[in-house]
C-alpha cells in the first residue's frame, strides 16, 4: 500500500518567526500582549489564512490596531526579512530521505499567501507532489473539511496518509478521520520517525 507523507509548515518545517521582534520593529503603540493576541486570533488573521480577505487587508488592520506608523510595504519588508528564521535541519533531511525513496510528499498548512511566497524563496517546493494551502482551499485546520478535500484530491484511503503537525487539535481531527497523525515539531520529528515510521 502506497504511503503519503504530509507535513505542516510552521514549527515543523520552518522555525517560528520572532513575533516579539516584529512587534518591536513595527514600533507598536499597544502592549505586546495585545499585539500577540491580535496577531494570533483576530478575525482578519483567520480570514487571511482562509483566503477570504487579502493579505493587504489583514496587514492594514494589524497596523491600524497596533498604531504603527509603518506603511504596508514597510511591514512586508520587515515580515519577510531577517526576522524570519530558517528551516529545521532534521525535517529537511527527512523530506530529502523520503524523496530519495520515491515516497509521495505533500504539505498541508494554515497560512497566508505572504507566508507561502516567503517559503518559496528559501525552499525548493518542487519536492512536494501536492500542496494543500488554507488560503487557496478557503478552510483551516482542524476543520474536517480540509482533510477530506486532501483525501479526495489524493484519491487514497485515510490510513495511507502519515501527517505531521505541531497542533494537538489538528492531529486529533486528522486521527478522527483515520489518518495516521503525529504531534511533532521540527525538534522532535526525527525521534518520531526513528520510533514509529519505517523508511
Amino acid at each position: 500500500m502506497d504511503r503519503i507523507f504530509v507535513f505542516d509548515l510552521g514549527n515543523v518545517i520552518v522555525i517560528p518567526m520572532n513575533v516579539k521582534l516584529l512587534y518591536e520593529k513595527l514600533e507598536c503603540k499597544v502592549s505586546y500582549e495585545e499585539f500577540i493576541n491580535f496577531f494570533k486570533t483576530d478575525k482578519s488573521v483567520i480570514d487571511a489564512h482562509m483566503g477570504l480577505i487579502s493579505d493587504d487587508e489583514h496587514i492594514e488592520k494589524l497596523l491600524e490596531f497596533s498604531k504603527s506608523n509603518k506603511t504596508l510595504n514597510e511591514y512586508k519588508e520587515i515580515y519577510t526579512g531577517p526576522i524570519r528564521n530558517s528551516l529545521y535541519k532534521d525535517t529537511v533531511e527527512i523530506i530529502d530521505k523520503l524523496k530519495e525513496n520515491n515516497e509521495k510528499l505533500c504539505m498541508l498548512s494554515n497560512l497566508r499567501k505572504i507566508d507561502f511566497e516567503w517559503f518559496e524563496t528559501v525552499y525548493d517546493i518542487s519536492k512536494f507532489d501536492e500542496l494543500f494551502l488554507s488560503y487557496e482551499m478557503h478552510v483551516n485546520k482542524p476543520d474536517a473539511e480540509i482533510y477530506n478535500k486532501m483525501i479526495e484530491k489524493l484519491k487514497v484511503e485515510p490510513n495511507q496518509i502519515y501527517f505531521f503537525d505541531d497542533s494537538k487539535s489538528n492531529v486529533e481531527s486528522a486521527k478522527e478521520l483515520g489518518i495516521n497523525a503525529y504531534l511533532v515539531t521540527g525538534d522532535t520529528i526525527k525521534e518520531t520517525f526513528e520510533k514509529k515510521i519505517k523508511l
